[in-house]
């Protein structure tokens, strides 16, 4: 029996799916969804969740999953007309004789998916025959394997016509094979030919699995180097998302969902072992994909290229998601290190390598947002200052959600207050010599004698107050390399102690990793941050993202790694002795007799400290 979708979307509108569960199913309220044991497999534990918001229930237990025609039909024992039936009648809907234009509409669809799987079985076959020879070897030489190439479904697209030959004999016109992008016709000829040649093809599923469209890849340096197929009845580039069909079950049990930017991300990432990644289709992120995204994850994780491309995606996802963002929905970037992409980083690095840099090195939207806002900008003078608070209030006004608008204007004060936070103010004026001088109180005497050369060189001295905002970034640089070189950082340890920052937190973070590696000076980067994670420290690897991804990206040796602490180290040794230096001098310039003697020698001692330190 068929029916019209937009009938089966006003009945599913209609009924309740937590109160069509609850019937059968005892539900207690957590948060936004509700939770029960799983009417489809033996359990103690509740692991069934229902959500009415997103309109299906998913066991964490079995791997269940569906909406309420679904749950009617398996739980209840009906045909899928039958479920409809039983809810229409909940709804007090009648169920619609369908319209015969819709009927058609509907048939034509049918024929359309008919196609493309005809089409695609056409293209794996073709891919184990000589025709396909060099784009199996294509897929080989990336690495995949047939298991991966039969999952994907794989093909490949030869020179010619045969595709066209094969469809028509087989039945279907060439009006179906020319809605549904596989042939097309010539601008100087009535004749049809095949959409796709000499190309790896990738078919693109929906939710369903069922084939509605194509993406073909070329194997030489003809342009464009990926061809999606047209839009179409059953093919909305923007609607969809590449691979959903396998990846949407994995990300629901894991509660993420990985954006790719390409096919071959999309693969490799799944043969290695990660099968929650997507792939839009040729285009920047849309609106439509956000939403379908957050049906499987609350906050899907971008990892695009760090090319010009890679970010310009990340730019317009950003852009895109600012009015849809809602409590609890949002989006988070990562980019992977010397621009590779996914695909990449696992041969290099291995699977275990990319799913601990997904997990510790991604940004939340407000950084991507603030790292966008201040990428190579000049903020040296008050206009362009207020040019940055200006666009800051644009992007602002683009979030329609009153609460995330509010704690993101919150987020971006806070933020260009540290960026504008001025440095320590000083008393001290400068001099014809380019140092800092106090001014001497009148009717003290000054140590050492004025005109003398000892007085000059005391007052030559360029001494300063030390910036805290530079301090605090150098305090962020050596907490980083504790993190991913801490064997290296249990050399330094009597260094460490006497390091100081006027950042509380920083503080707080220094002083537990000393406590780690003065009871553990060896211990892996594995080892340190599995024991972050066990005394729930682990947002020091958010804190420090920035930092981590860079050294991440440089993947210096660890001898380097020592040489950059020791000079961290070096230079906050160096820049505390120009503190004591400048406290010194204070107090010289208001000593008299025995006690201004005993500073000044004290500040010489220091001043030949420092010079021993260049």
């Amino acid at each position: 029996m068929f029916f019209p979708s937009s009938f089966l979307q006003e009945v599913a509108s209609r009924v309740s799916l937590v109160g069509v569960v609850g019937r059968t199913v005892k539900l207690k309220r957590k948060g936004s969804e509700y939770w029960g044991c799983c009417p489809f497999h033996h359990e103690k534990t509740a692991s069934f969740s229902v959500s009415d918001e997103k309109g299906f229930y998913h066991c964490f237990g079995c791997g269940e999953h569906g909406d309420v025609f679904k749950f009617v039909e398996k739980a209840m024992g009906m045909t899928f007309p039958e479920a409809v039936e039983y809810l229409a009648r909940q709804a007090g809907m009648d169920i619609p004789r369908a319209a015969p234009e819709e009927y058609e509409r509907e048939k034509r669809k049918t024929g359309l998916t008919d196609a493309l799987e005809a089409a695609c079985k056409f293209f794996e076959e073709q891919l184990q025959k000589p025709a396909g020879r060099q784009g199996l070897y294509y897929l080989q030489q990336r690495g995949l394997t047939a298991e991966t190439i039969k999952k994907f479904r794989l093909g490949y697209a030869a020179s010619g016509n045969a595709l066209k030959a094969f469809l028509t004999k087989g039945g279907f016109s060439e009006d179906v094979l020319k809605e549904a992008g596989l042939i097309s016709k010539s601008a100087d000829s009535a004749s049809f030919y095949d959409y796709f040649r000499n190309r790896v093809m990738f078919p693109i599923m929906d939710k369903r699995g069922r084939v509605i469209a194509f993406g073909g890849r070329v194997l030489d340096d003809s342009e464009p180097k990926y061809l999606n197929s047209p839009e179409s009845a059953v093919f909305s580039k923007g609607d969809n998302l590449y691979a959903l069909h396998l990846s949407g079950n994995p990300a629901r049990k894991k509660q993420e969902i990985i954006v790719v930017e390409g096919y071959m991300d999309v693969i490799a990432m799944a043969q290695a072992g990660i099968d929650r990644a997507v792939a839009p289709l040729g285009t920047a992120l849309t609106e439509k994909q956000i939403e379908l995204l957050w049906r499987y994850a609350p906050e899907p994780l971008c990892s695009f290229d760090g090319d010009g491309a890679g970010q310009k995606a990340a730019v317009r996802a950003a852009e895109r998601v600012l009015p849809l963002l809602k409590p609890g929905y949002s989006l988070r970037f990562i980019t992977l290190p010397d621009n590779m992409d996914p695909d990449e980083y696992i041969k290099a690095h291995g699977k275990a390598s990319l799913e601990d840099f997904l997990q510790t090195q991604y940004r939340p939207l407000f950084k991507q947002l603030w790292q966008m806002l201040l990428n190579g900008r000049d903020l040296s003078t008050p206009e362009r200052k207020a040019g940055l608070k200006k666009e800051i209030n644009e992007w602002l006004e683009k979030i329609a959600d009153q609460d995330v608008k509010h704690y993101y204007r919150q987020e971006f004060k806070t933020a260009l207050q540290k960026l504008f936070m001025p440095e320590n103010g000083s008393a001290f004026t400068a001099n014809p010599t380019g140092g800092f001088r106090k001014k001497k109180a009148s009717g003290k005497k000054l140590i050492p004698e004025r005109g003398t050369e000892e007085y000059n060189r005391f007052w030559s001295t360029p001494v300063s107050h030390p910036s805290v905002v530079a301090e605090n970034n150098e305090t962020r640089m050596l907490l980083a390399y504790l993190l991913m070189y801490p064997d290296v950082g249990g050399e330094f340890l009597e260094e460490l102690t006497d390091w100081q920052s006027s950042c509380e937190k920083q503080e707080e973070y220094l002083s537990f990793l000393i406590e780690v590696l003065t009871a553990a000076p060896d211990v892996s980067a594995e080892r340190l941050k599995e024991h972050l994670r066990l005394t729930n420290r682990l947002q020091i690897y958010d804190a420090l993202s920035a930092e981590l991804e860079m050294l991440y990206r440089k993947k210096i040796l660890p001898t380097e790694a020592k040489n950059d602490i020791a000079a961290l180290l070096r230079g906050m040794h160096k820049k505390n002795l120009r503190s004591e230096l400048l406290r010194l001098a204070e107090q010289i310039a208001d000593a008299d007799g025995e006690n201004a003697a005993r500073l000044w020698e004290r500040y010489q001692s220091l001043l030949k400290e420092e010079k021993e330190t260049e």
